[in-house]
């Protein structure tokens, strides 16, 4: 059986706990290089997946384009830092690679517009990392809105809150992350939200953004480290720390997203969904069905285990290219998203309501 020959574009810390595991799950994949600026500690990264895998070390490239001109390569993952996305894509997408794109797909709207043309040009599948799609809890909750079981939802609620949650690293530093805790982790809650909504077309955004904690450095709190080097004090701090938004949609109905990397509240820090319909509700974390039955209130909470969402979602990957499908998570839909994303931080810049 020919396998699909797999690099890794950027093999830090969301590589290494996603990515590389899942496709070592896959009898039809080898990954077969590796790129990064950070080549001297890369190559100790490949040994060790070399080791794990019992295939052959992957080679080592500080060059993206370089890979991708010396390997002959069936597909991509990338997973840089956010403002790199884009560029990197493009070279893929020109050497005619298929390319599962970490989130967000791009952090200026124009960039993902040439990200859609651009992988619609070259017939390669562009998919985004939109991992929380691919949750078995979520699944079950699709199913309740694919059945008509909610009627017409016409208001949704998302958040992820940290108390004391900012990651360090490249994320607070806007020139490489694009934004703070709307980019790293609000990106996740708003689209998971509006692809359960049906993805419907937002019309208009009001949006606030700000840095109330800042580089609050307290004892015994752990959090996400970046595996490449600089920043890691996160001297460099230009993102915000909370991010709110209030979203209409064609459709009538409203999405209103909060997301915190630092915040004196009560904590979250998982993906909080609940969904109003017209004949029931639906939440995510915890997982609930609401509605009426017999002329009174009821509700359920469904079974479901918890398997890993990046082996789901790097299935769904492989499975799409092995079969010419189009993604779940598709170059369109990433491209809406980033669309809702720079609105809302246009209307926290200008203090004002922004038509789409």
């Amino acid at each position: 059986m020919k396998k699909l020959r797999v690099g890794i574009i950027g093999v830090g810390t969301i590589a290494k706990l996603a990515h590389l595991p899942a496709y070592k799950n896959r009898k039809d994949v080898e990954v077969i290089a590796f790129a990064d600026v950070e080549k001297e500690r890369v190559l100790e990264e490949a040994k060790v997946y070399a080791e794990a895998t019992g295939q052959v070390v992957p080679e080592v490239y500080s060059s993206a384009l370089e890979m991708l001109q010396k390997e002959e390569l069936d597909a991509v993952s990338i997973c840089t830092p956010n403002t790199s996305h884009v560029e990197l894509a493009l070279q893929a997408l020109e050497a005619g690679v298929n390319v599962l794109l970490e989130k967000p797909m791009a952090t200026e709207l124009k960039d993902a517009e040439a990200l859609v043309e651009a992988a619609k040009k070259s017939g390669k599948i562009l998919m985004v990392g939109m991992s929380h799609r691919y949750r078995e809890d979520v699944a079950v909750l699709k199913r309740y809105i694919d059945n008509g079981d909610l009627g017409d939802i016409y208001y949704a609620k998302t958040r992820i809150l940290r108390r004391r949650g900012t990651p360090r690293g490249w994320f607070t530093d806007k020139d490489k992350s694009g934004g703070g805790p709307l980019m790293d982790i609000g990106v996740h809650a708003i689209d998971l939200t509006w692809w359960l909504l049906g993805c419907p077309k937002a019309i208009a955004v009001n949006g606030y953004l700000t840095r109330g904690i800042g580089n609050d450095q307290l004892d015994f709190i752990k959090t996400w480290e970046a595996s490449s080097s600089g920043n890691e004090e996160n001297e460099i701090y230009t993102t915000e720390d909370f991010a709110s938004a209030f979203i209409r949609l064609e459709n009538g109905g409203v999405l209103q997203a909060e997301v915190s990397w630092a915040l004196n509240g009560p904590e979250d820090d998982a993906v909080k969904v609940e969904l109003f319909g017209t004949k029931g509700g639906l939440s995510l974390d915890p997982l609930s069905f609401y509605t009426t039955e017999h002329n009174v209130l009821t509700s359920h909470t469904p079974s479901v285990g918890m398997g890993s969402l990046y082996q789901r979602e790097i299935d769904h990957f492989v499975t799409c290219i092995l079969n010419e499908e189009t993604p779940c998570s598709d170059v369109d839909q990433g491209r809406d998203i980033v669309a809702i994303l720079t609105a809302i931080e246009q209307s926290s810049d200008e203090r004002k309501e922004i038509r789409l």
